[in-house]
């Protein structure tokens, strides 16, 4: 199973590469917490993704791949208040659903940082579409397509030290 954050499915539902997610992992679908789909609503393509969700295992199949699970936040009684406070609803919902080591598909980093620290498994953009031009999933033109995409679409940067090491 693999758990995606808002960030995550945001950037690469923007540049249409939501399934090279699932190419990527070997995956029939995608599993994002109630949390995350709750600050989805509020996005201004929400109607443009709202066709993707499924809400029970049965309702999914090659057009509805992503998987809503109902999480409670009050069972992160191993985080700080602090941590409780700092992070999102989104990031913490993917943790209570990540903590039999699913891995866990989060951009911003100091959630990474948290989530390292509880032992969870996580993993950023740059990482996975290394993964991905390590396990030639995808080639390098393809990937300076997805850097495009994400700095047009998504206002997504990488820095020059990150984009070297992915293009290289």
């Amino acid at each position: 199973m693999a758990i995606l954050d808002t960030d995550f499915l945001s950037s690469f539902f923007k540049i249409g590469k939501l399934d090279l997610i699932l190419r990527a992992l070997n995956l029939e679908y995608v599993t994002v917490p109630s949390t995350v789909y709750e600050e989805l609503k509020k996005a201004k393509f929400f109607d443009d993704i709202v066709s993707l969700f499924a809400f029970k295992e049965e309702e999914l199949s090659h057009k509805k791949f992503i998987l809503i699970k109902n999480v409670n936040l009050g069972v992160l009684a191993d985080f700080t208040e602090e941590e409780r406070i700092t992070l999102g609803k989104g990031e913490l919902g993917c943790f209570v659903l990540g903590k039999n080591k699913e891995l866990i598909l989060i951009d911003d980093s100091k959630a990474r940082t948290v989530a390292e620290k509880k032992n969870l498994k996580v993993v950023s953009v740059s990482s996975f579409l290394l993964y991905c031009k390590k396990n030639n999933i995808i080639s390098v033109d393809e990937l300076k397509q997805i850097i495009d995409d994400l700095k047009v679409k998504d206002y997504y940067e990488f820095t020059d030290e990150i984009k070297k090491i992915l293009l290289e």
